[in-house]
């Protein structure tokens, strides 16, 4: 009986938890990985589905400011060219802006005489069709009747806001009061030396500017839109 009983007993031993097998230090690291792809998973779907949203209004505001800050010094640089053709004697009037005129000390865009390239047409609303124009305009509060050489692209409404914002200065209820307000000029393709009357077309928080952006309308030989546009001379 007592050899009976002391095998009962060993049969009903129940192990200690010392004796219980553990599981290895590592075990169920391996789901920190999946959360973590799991979390960018979400964050990418999440720009996906906001398409028209926050991330695209972003990236149009840095394409507008990058746009406005390269079509300020492409329009420094044609002044500059400007000043250093008059500062050789050369009249105004006598200056010639022609890409094919690269010779002579009276070419912009002569190593001889402005010393600069031809300004690029990437800023523009439509690159492959929009160029550079040179009119001579009589901008109010900006010299005499015999106008200003002017320099003019068409760009995006985003960029013309963009420049008159954060160079001109103006505010948003100013801007949106300027883009209701369509200047109509003639031929601004033309290099005449017969200036444009813009006494009162042109917008009143403009006037006396030397750089800005208008709208034109009813322009000959151009399509309507916002106009970027540069003063490289006042007479």
């Amino acid at each position: 009986m007592k050899v009976g009983l002391e095998q009962g007993i060993r049969m009903l031993y129940i192990p200690s938890s010392q004796d219980e097998q553990r599981f290895d230090r590592d075990a169920g690291i391996a789901i920190g990985p999946i959360l973590f792809i799991i979390a960018v998973l979400g964050i990418l779907a999440a720009a996906i589905a906001a398409g028209s949203g926050s991330f695209t209004t972003n990236a149009t505001s840095e394409g507008n400011r990058a746009k406005a800050a390269a079509l300020v010094d492409i329009g420094q640089t044609l002044r500059i060219g400007f000043d250093r053709i008059m500062s050789n004697g050369i009249d105004i009037s006598d200056i010639r802006i022609d890409p094919d005129s690269t010779s002579q000390p009276e070419d912009l865009f002569s190593p001889i005489g402005g010393g600069i390239s031809p300004p690029s047409t990437t800023m523009g609303a439509d690159p492959t069709t929009d160029e550079w124009h040179f009119p001579l305009i009589a901008i109010p509060r900006l010299g005499t009747g015999a106008g200003s050489r002017v320099a003019m692209l068409r760009v995006q409404k985003g960029v013309c806001d963009e420049i008159n914002s954060r160079i001109v200065g103006l505010a948003q209820i100013d801007i949106n009061d300027l883009n209701r307000t369509r200047v109509s000029l003639g031929d601004i393709t033309s290099q005449e030396q017969f200036a444009m009357d813009a006494t009162d077309a042109w917008p009143l928080k403009l006037r006396g500017k030397q750089m800005g952006c208008v709208r034109l309308d009813d322009s000959n030989n151009v399509p309507e839109g916002y106009y970027f546009f540069q003063v490289l001379s006042i007479q």
